[in-house]
């Protein structure tokens, strides 16, 4: 079932937009959405092509409160950060459906092959993936240290 719900916010974004949507910070928290005159007015331009539009008809009023809630913690350690002016995009969703079969090493039923990172499948962002190598490095790094030993 998260699929369905990852599917129907992708398709709220693709209907209202054609893809990924762009908001001002400053609209999201007027209640109103961005449009091609008030992006042009904008001191921060546009890097990704998107089209203007309003995240909270794509996204649960949760979601995009606990995003302005960043915005303002981030505000405190980033001056600037909860400008107006700040583009929001939106939105991104990922499936994560293959799975590899792995023993508790991340190690495949092929001996001496892993599976590490985003490409594998089992992790779900980059801090994550960059662990996962970590992990299998030390794994892999046991294994030498023991077979110099015998």
């Amino acid at each position: 079932e998260p699929h369905q719900y990852g599917k129907r916010i992708a398709s709220f974004s693709n209907m209202l937009g054609g893809g990924v949507l762009l908001q001002r910070f400053g609209d999201l928290i007027k209640g109103r959405r961005t449009n091609e005159r008030r992006l042009a007015k904008s001191f921060t331009r546009p890097t990704l092509s998107a089209t203007p539009g309003d995240l909270s008809l794509v996204l649960p009023k949760r979601q995009l409160d606990d995003i302005i809630e960043m915005i303002y913690a981030l505000d405190k350690i980033a001056p600037g950060m909860a400008n107006d002016d700040t583009l929001l995009y939106g939105v991104e969703v990922k499936f994560y459906s293959a799975r590899m079969e792995l023993d508790d090493h991340l190690e495949t039923k092929i001996p001496n092959l892993f599976a590490v990172g985003d490409g594998a499948g089992i992790t779900r962002g980059l801090s994550q993936a960059s662990a996962s190598g970590v992990f299998v490095a030390r794994e892999i790094g046991e294994r030498i240290l023991q077979h110099r030993n015998k």
